[in-house]
């Protein structure tokens, strides 16, 4: 019984593993065969052209669109630029014109300083892009733009250099085996309401400086604060690609763009770190574990804590012809803050001057660099000129 017994057991698992191996053979069969209509499903579908689009064609039409509307920029020309945009939709046509605004009102900033480009230098950089459904795509651009401007008819005269930084998220349509653009939105860097601009009286550091009442000279700073560390920091952050190590914040705080606007984290930064400024922080103005304080991460509020503080000194606020001759007093590190219809809603930091005198800033949201600090602000607008004081 017991030999048996063991010859059965034998023979059961025998035919068991037979069993489980014949289940084997019939389910791989079934799952190469599966694949196989898959396979062969897929590359009928490419060769039909039905799905299964290649994203590098997204890719390259939108570099020829962010250089056709950089070329469109520059010399004021934006004829042909409509061939890139779906019209037919209501952003579409937003997007076009908004475009078209934005070149005549380079080219009206320019004329009214009598000012020319002398050239350009583009860093497009596609972030990533996919497809919405068969005909509609998406894509994340970041575009970094050097211009350099002179005096009109001067030759070899001293060259001035801004950069400007956006960040796009655009959303497009094939028409016509082409690929246009239905939505285009990012933060501008030239942007009001007009996209009219105005001028100063004259440009700051030309004539001798007519003072505001009771200004606070260079000579009443403490000189415990570091302007040019402050502005070598706000020169590598400012998020412009202008040489190598630049292009982008400083990691070691959080981005607050999507969350009200990053340009007074920005200038706390500026302000305050120990690899910049260097100002004392306090229990109403701090960052710390990716959070900062109202004073730290809002223009007016930062604006308010400074002069109250006693960390700065108000030495002018008014609109362009109030503040212009005020404007001379700011040094490299001082801040200027920008009112919109009773609010400050913008901070920058004073980097220096240009070829021409003329005082210039870099800010986050807008991404800015060295760019003049009344740039892409209306006559209607007021500013705040703050000399830091400690």
């Amino acid at each position: 019984m017991l030999v048996f017994r063991i010859r059965a057991g034998r023979v059961a698992l025998v035919g068991c593993g037979l069993f489980l191996f014949v289940l084997a053979i019939l389910f791989l069969a079934a799952s190469k065969s599966r694949v196989g209509r898959i396979l062969t499903t897929a590359a009928e579908r490419v060769e039909e052209g039905e799905t299964l689009r290649d994203i590098t064609a997204v890719r390259r039409e939108l570099e020829d669109i962010f250089k056709f509307r950089v070329q469109a920029l520059v010399e004021g020309d934006t004829g042909g630029l409509e061939k890139f945009y779906d019209t037919s939709e209501t952003t579409g046509r937003w997007a076009l014109n908004h475009e078209i605004g934005r070149s005549r009102y380079v080219q009206g900033w320019l004329g009214k300083r009598d000012l020319e480009v002398a050239g350009k230098l583009l860093h497009l950089n596609i972030v990533d892009a996919g497809f919405k459904d068969d005909q509609h795509a998406w894509a994340s651009v970041a575009q970094h733009l050097i211009l350099q401007y002179r005096p009109r008819n001067t030759g070899q005269a001293v060259v001035s250099e801004m950069g400007l930084r956006t960040i796009h998220w655009v959303e497009l349509v094939e028409k016509n085996n082409r690929w246009l653009i239905q939505k285009d939105w990012y933060w501008d860097p030239f942007e009001n309401e007009s996209l009219t601009p105005d001028i100063a009286p004259r440009p700051a550091g030309g004539a001798e400086t007519a003072r505001p009442p009771d200004p606070v000279t260079p000579d009443s700073s403490r000189g415990q604060y570091n302007r040019e560390a402050a502005v070598r920091y706000a020169e590598r952050y400012s998020g412009v690609r202008m040489g190598p190590g630049d292009g982008r914040y400083n990691p070691a705080y959080k981005d607050f763009t999507y969350e009200g606007g990053d340009c007074a984290n920005f200038v706390s930064q500026v302000l305050t770190d120990k690899k910049a400024g260097g100002l004392p922080t306090d229990w109403n103005w701090f960052y710390s574990r990716g959070e900062g304080t109202a004073a730290w991460v809002q223009a007016e509020a930062l604006v308010h804590h400074l002069t109250g503080a006693g960390l700065a000194a108000l030495v002018g606020r008014g609109d362009l012809e109030e503040v212009w001759e005020a404007v001379d007093l700011l040094q490299p590190g001082d801040v200027i803050g920008y009112e919109e219809d009773g609010e400050i809603v913008h901070v920058s930091v004073v980097v220096g001057r240009n070829a021409q005198g003329y005082v210039v800033v870099n800010s986050h949201t807008a991404d800015r660099y060295h760019v003049p600090w009344d740039m892409g602000w209306e006559r209607e607008h007021r500013y705040w000129l703050l000399h830091i004081t400690y």
